[in-house]
């Protein structure tokens, strides 16, 4: 133990649900996991491209659907406190993304874009919450130009998406994945 700390300095402050619900609203990213903040830093330009181009073609193929495609940063709760913000999310069933708080049903898909500076918390510990609150399907997207697809019981199938980005979840929608990359 350092001098003069006592064991609980060294733990992070447990946070609420309703304290964290109630700060006032704020661009910065974060989001609760388990009664932690977790703060990232402002994304990269390259992270931006990727997800707005991702984000893009998403809402487009919903047109029609039925289906919601939401962005972060946009509380989604996950479990009791464990309230998140996928980069990007799809609902196969409308959602109003315009009603206050957290949205208050898990998505179908969720999609990271890896953070360089944050990449086993998207690798891991998100697609471990995502896959033990019932997401179906958990797309990650690496901006060196590479995607990993997660299926199955609690995200626990993976396969690596080779040049054309598609799932069986979405019927319809397909795109080739060097057009997400900036060129």
């Amino acid at each position: 133990m350092l001098a003069g700390m006592n064991a609980t300095a060294l733990r992070p402050t447990y946070v609420s649900e309703a304290e964290y619900l109630s700060q006032d609203e704020t661009v910065i990213r974060q989001e609760l996991l388990d009664g932690e903040v977790v703060v990232s830093p402002a994304p990269t330009r390259l992270h931006q491209d990727v997800l707005f181009e991702l984000a893009t073609q998403l809402r487009l193929w919903s047109r029609g659907t039925g289906a919601t495609v939401g962005i972060a940063p946009n509380d989604v709760r996950f479990g009791i406190d464990r309230i998140l913000q996928p980069d990007v999310f799809v609902y196969l069933a409308p959602v109003d993304l315009f009603e206050a708080g957290p949205i208050n049903r898990v998505p179908d898909l969720c999609v990271e874009v890896v953070s360089y500076n944050n990449r086993a918390y998207d690798l891991v510990t998100k697609r471990l919450v995502y896959g033990n609150s019932g997401v179906r399907e958990y797309w990650i997207i690496d901006p060196n130009g590479s995607a990993e697809r997660w299926f199955g019981e609690g995200l626990t199938q993976a396969e690596r998406v080779g040049e054309l980005l598609h799932s069986p979840l979405l019927p319809g929608f397909q795109i080739p994945l060097a057009s997400i990359f900036p060129r």
